[in-house]
């Protein structure tokens, strides 16, 4: 059986979780988890570091999962902590912060998880206890939507909707539309979370100065909320992401049964995959096109991605620790 009964009090975890509230991919993961480890039976409270509730009532625990930082008052209460390493290891070094908070709470950490085999070495140099857990979705918000009539443009419709910081942007992508466009005209590519006014100017001049606009034919704004995003999803044929060479939430296309092209998804023997260059890029986006129906996508999120794993996992980590 891979939950637990609420019933069986002996087997009940009490999982304190510590996140600061934002809209990030990171907040939603952790969400999911305490979502998931509440139905799984386990006594969930998710709160900010230092500071109030936000899920969950409170009170005792036995593990606590840290997303962002620890609490210094608990800093010696005797329970283990399990730091999350949702953030990618490079990006920890380009944004100045992470990778030195990471370091400075590894010796009050009994252990680190990760959610990519491919970062584990990274995260190991730091803490010897890196354990390996299924990155999942929460596959009953993320889902085909039956009789979504309204798609966004395009054959193939294509998607990229992840948070632009740095290198994690569409450029490559968008040069590897001019070879998909060539090769189908109706191929049209669907730009979200463009998060500020500057951001949203740049990208309109490119999309001017280059002559994109025969395939560039949304450039938006930030998609609020896991609904909204599973509708979205359900609105185009492909997802792409920018990030390599590892990959993040942009997976839950999977949960909505679309296809996911990103350098820096190989999971599993996963057919569509490229290497970080536009040709590669642009090979990628013809060859899941081609052959769309290779793959249930749908079935390979369930296989691959399930957060209900997710939690069977980490909970087993935790009792490594719990007294």
């Amino acid at each position: 059986m891979l939950f637990r009964s609420r019933n069986d009090e002996d087997d009940r975890v009490k999982i304190q979780h510590l996140m600061s509230p934002e809209k990030s991919g990171l907040a939603t993961s952790t969400l999911e988890l305490a979502k998931y480890e509440a139905l799984a039976g386990h006594e969930v409270t998710v709160r900010q570091p230092a500071g109030g509730l936000l899920y969950g009532r409170g009170g005792e625990y036995d593990v606590t999962a840290a997303h962002h930082q620890l609490d210094p008052s608990q800093y010696f209460d005797g329970k283990p902590k399990i730091l999350w390493t949702h953030g990618e290891p490079l990006s920890s070094v380009g944004n100045g912060i992470s990778l030195r908070a990471t370091i400075e709470m590894a010796s009050k950490c009994s252990a680190f998880i990760s959610m990519r085999k491919d970062e584990l070495p990274l995260w190991r140099m730091i803490h010897p206890n890196t354990y390996l857990v299924t990155k999942g979705l929460d596959l009953d918000v993320y889902k085909p939507l039956p009789g979504i009539t309204e798609r966004l443009s395009g054959e193939p419709a294509i998607l990229y909707y992840e948070n632009i910081r740095q290198t994690r942007n569409p450029l490559y992508w968008l040069c590897a539309m001019q070879q998909v466009h060539a090769k189908w005209p109706n191929a049209r590519f669907h730009l979200y979370n463009v998060s500020d006014k500057k951001m949203f100017e740049s990208f309109q001049a490119l999309n001017t100065c280059a002559h994109l606009w025969p395939f560039l034919r949304t450039i938006s704004g930030p998609v609020d909320g896991p609904e909204q995003v599973n509708l979205l999803l359900n609105k185009v044929d492909i997802v792409v992401s920018a990030l390599y060479p590892l990959y993040a939430r942009s997976i839950e296309a999977f949960g909505a049964g679309k296809a996911f092209i990103s350098p820096g998804y190989s999971e599993f023997g996963y057919p569509w995959t490229c290497n970080y260059d536009p040709d590669s890029m642009a090979d990628a986006i013809i060859a899941c096109w081609s052959d769309y129906r290779k793959v249930d996508y749908r079935q390979w999120g369930l296989d691959h991605h399930d957060v209900r794993n997710t939690v069977a996992e980490s909970v087993k980590i935790y009792e490594r620790f719990v007294q």
